[in-house]
């Protein structure tokens, strides 16, 4: 999801069918595809302005929507997307959510109907908004021919595709979700392409009329090879796992919030602006990803090796996620091995609400011991700072390592007149700059995988999110 230009060391190092075996020719694959409804869905709220769907890497793509689409920018739907992410935060996984509940693009409806409501629709979706924005879809798809659209990028689509098949069928063992969640006969598990969403996946999913579920694993393209075409490879099978796992392990958190709701609330209090960097808005949404990052865990150590576990453990813990190697953990010694107490994971809730309430004391205790930010010239957060400011000046509470991780890039980001040092004491760490007036800057200071900023003894400053404006001359 993010591409940030980084300081960082030295400165700038700045589907439709039950699971199956990997690999197994003589099983039928799982299907992959771009489905009209995800794309429609990404289009419309791509032309509101929403910004995890403005990503999109496949340059000729993106522009032949641009064009298409552009003189419908005004339409009544996206005037209506625009107000439903201003009043009710309609965006991310809820426009996916919204797209898997349709029965298609030509006159689009829900496929259950929405009375009842469709109980896995999320939850930012009224009825009364469903109602009226599924009618204001289908205008806009005939308005601006989408079918036509869609049916002259077959040829990107297959090729995606087909790329994308490969990888499942070579790379992706989904008989471990049985094995580990417990039997869900009625789960279908579908692969969906995103070609707008850059970086951003999610893993919605929908119940049937005939009470069979299909399980979503959207995924987004964010590298393309040397003719700008999309381009998968077997590293994205963590992403795809992580996403069918929402799916089994989401359900298991709303069953057991109420005992849950007051640790997540802690721990996103402790990384708050961490989670808001990855668009994590609360303690539950926490929850809900912790538990799915440990499960990844444990599909990439019973899969692969323990070594690959051991690097997905590292990098969710420059998310921020600092207790995924400890839930990991948790799930191979009690879960996994005691499947006579716990045949689903739905069983182990008892157990995973212990382990959450421990998890907030001890990670207080872990940041108790991270360096510190104690002063920032110009201050943090001020508005009136002298456009002839030459240096950002950041001090710490404590001696520091060898290494630098400021974080940012484009227009808001500082310009740099010199390499970065630090004094003598390494505490102080100074930037030279040039700014220009009545301009706001934005960066961090250590920020997901990059984290160089370490105290002596090698533990890493938590994220810090640094902003200031500059007066007018």
């Amino acid at each position: 999801m993010r591409s940030p230009f980084v300081w960082a060391a030295v400165l700038a190092l700045a589907v439709s069918l039950p699971c199956q075996a990997a690999g197994k020719q003589d099983l039928p694959q799982i299907p992959v595809r771009v489905d009209p409804r995800v794309e429609l869905l990404s289009i419309v709220f791509r032309l509101a302005g929403n910004p995890e769907y403005s990503q999109g890497r496949v340059p000729a793509y993106t522009k032949a929507v641009d064009e298409w689409f552009a003189e419908h920018k005004d339409h009544a739907v996206v005037k209506q997307a625009k107000v439903l992410r201003g009043t009710f935060g309609v965006s991310y996984d809820a426009v996916a959510s919204f797209a898997i509940h349709l029965d298609g693009i030509d006159a689009p409806r829900f496929a259950t109907g929405l009375e009842p409501r469709p109980a896995r629709l999320e939850s930012r979706w009224t009825v009364a908004d469903a109602r009226t924005f599924v009618k204001n879809l289908g205008d806009f798809a005939a308005d601006s021919k989408a079918v036509k659209f869609f049916a002259g990028q077959k040829e990107l689509y297959a090729h995606a595709e087909a790329q994308m098949q490969k990888v499942v069928a070579e790379h992706a063992d989904l008989t471990w979700f049985a094995t580990f969640f417990g039997a869900r006969p009625t789960a279908r598990f579908q692969v969906v392409l995103g070609l707008l969403n850059g970086g951003c996946n999610y893993g919605p999913s929908a119940e049937l009329k005939d009470g069979a579920e299909d399980l979503y694993a959207i995924l987004g393209c964010w590298q393309v090879d040397e003719k700008g075409l999309p381009m998968y490879g077997r590293t994205i099978v963590p992403t795809l796992v992580h996403e069918y796992c929402h799916s089994y392990c989401n359900p298991v958190i709303d069953a057991h919030y109420k005992a849950l709701a007051k640790a997540g609330d802690q721990l996103f209090g402790m990384t708050e602006a961490a989670m808001k960097q990855q668009a994590y808005a609360n303690g539950r949404t926490l929850l809900c990803e912790s538990l799915v990052r440990a499960c990844v865990v444990r599909y990439r150590a019973t899969v692969e090796d323990d070594k690959v576990a051991a690097e997905e453990i590292k990098d969710q813990h420059q998310r921020s996620f600092h207790w995924t190697g400890d839930l990991a953990a948790l799930l191979a010694s009690d879960y996994e091995k005691d499947r006579k107490t716990y045949p689903t994971l739905h069983a182990f809730g008892p157990k995973l609400a212990t382990f959450f309430a421990a998890a907030g004391p001890k990670l207080e205790a872990a940041l108790s011991k991270a360096p510190k930010v104690v002063s920032m010239t110009p201050a943090n957060g001020s508005k009136d700072v002298d456009p002839a400011t030459t240096a950002l000046v950041i001090t710490f509470d404590r001696p520091m390592g060898n290494g630098m991780a400021v974080v940012g890039g484009g227009e808001h980001f500082p310009k740099t007149t010199a390499k970065a040092s630090w004094d003598a004491s390494r505490k102080v760490f100074t930037v030279p700059v040039e700014l220009k007036p009545d301009w706001s800057y934005e960066m961090w200071l250590n920020r997901g995988k990059f984290d160089s900023f370490r105290s002596a003894d090698g533990t890493p400053l938590q994220p810090v999110h640094v902003t200031f404006a500059t007066r007018a001359k």
